[in-house]
């Protein structure tokens, strides 16, 4: 099975994530990049759900162990362009001409959280899985522009929170605070939420498209370019 895959429901597109704890790696962000950009291409897409199939966990976030392994491969050259990769999804999913939603069925840890946060919505299981920045424990900094865009996308009161406890966020704490449209009632209720949610859109593409790059636009600009200058301190 792919590790991501493509699947079409009407004018709601689904990108699965198929790969258990859905760990990301150069080869997850250079997938999901795709696969985002054949949406983004397919007109007849009114909306994009991003799930997962595991039962557990949406995304547990960077692969740490390959990351580990590469660091010292070619200057650390594939660690670099992962992020790189990365930074382009956030940018796709905050740009793209559709509302997209995470259905976040299971955890949803450090770049499992931000690529959640990337999203327009975000439906979240009540009965399993938690949200949560977990760098303050790990002694991790962030990158300069993926700090931004989690400023300029969760509410600053809750953002400060989560960052400064890292502290595991059930959905209906998130639910509370607007981070997530609803706490379900379990796994299959989350797809089939954020999938109804879905298919209510039927908007026109170019103004969604001009919509989002008024909200979204400078920031994903400044995201990128933030964090390329980054980069080049760690070469």
């Amino acid at each position: 099975m792919a590790i991501l895959e493509l699947d079409r429901e009407g004018a709601v597109a689904i990108i699965k994530m198929n790969n258990g704890a859905n760990k990301q790696d150069l080869g997850f962000a250079q997938t999901l990049n795709s696969l985002l950009e054949e949406v983004q291409q397919d007109e007849t897409m009114h909306a994009l759900v991003l799930a997962s199939t595991d039962e557990k966990n949406w995304s547990q976030g960077i692969f740490v162990e390959w990351m580990i392994e590469q660091k010292d491969i070619n200057g650390g050259q594939d660690v670099i362009t992962f992020f790189q990769q990365l930074d382009e999804v956030y940018s796709k999913l905050m740009l793209m001409p559709m509302p997209t939603i995470a259905a976040i069925n299971g955890h949803a840890f450090g770049a499992g959280a931000f690529l959640a946060t990337a999203c327009d919505y975000r439906f979240m299981n009540g009965q399993r899985g938690f949200f949560c920045f977990p760098e303050i424990d790990l002694k991790m900094d962030f990158q300069p522009g993926v700090f931004k865009m989690l400023v300029h996308k969760l509410p600053d009161f809750k953002f400060q929170d989560l960052l400064f406890t890292g502290k595991h966020a059930a959905a209906t704490e998130l639910e509370k605070t607007f981070i997530v449209e609803k706490a379900c009632d379990g796994v299959e209720d989350t797809l089939n939420s954020a999938m109804a949610f879905a298919a209510g859109f039927n908007k026109d593409r170019k103004l969604i498209a001009s919509y989002k790059q008024k909200l979204n636009g400078d920031m994903a600009k400044e995201m990128i370019a933030m964090d390329l200058e980054y980069h080049k301190t760690l070469l």
